[in-house]
């Protein structure tokens, strides 16, 4: 639906590739809205390594990830926007989560 509508706003054809027209329309896809919310949400709401103690770790930054036993722990929006902050770069974690 998507990229339908990316493809009508660019006067593509149907077997013409719409990831250069996202990216002059300056839209993101829905699987990168997704990604940003999720890791927005973590960002609001979760509690990062240094938060648990207070020591200056390596990982400090990053978000504490709790085990869990079942396939459907890891697929909650709040697992996986832990999950994918701590897997970005150092230099976008120290961004301020206005600039993100």
């Amino acid at each position: 639906m998507q990229k339908r509508a990316v493809r009508i706003m660019a006067d593509l054809n149907p077997q013409d590739s719409c990831r250069d027209a996202f990216k002059d329309l300056g839209v993101l896809t829905v699987v990168s809205i997704y990604i940003t919310e999720v890791i927005l949400l973590a960002i609001r709401n979760l509690l990062r390594n240094r938060d648990i103690h207070k020591r200056e770790t390596r990982h400090g930054n990053d978000f504490n990830m709790p085990t869990h036993k079942s396939a459907l722990f890891a697929k909650k929006p709040s697992y996986a926007g832990a999950r994918l902050y701590n897997m970005l770069p150092e230099e976008l974690k120290n961004l301020d989560s206005q600039v993100l």
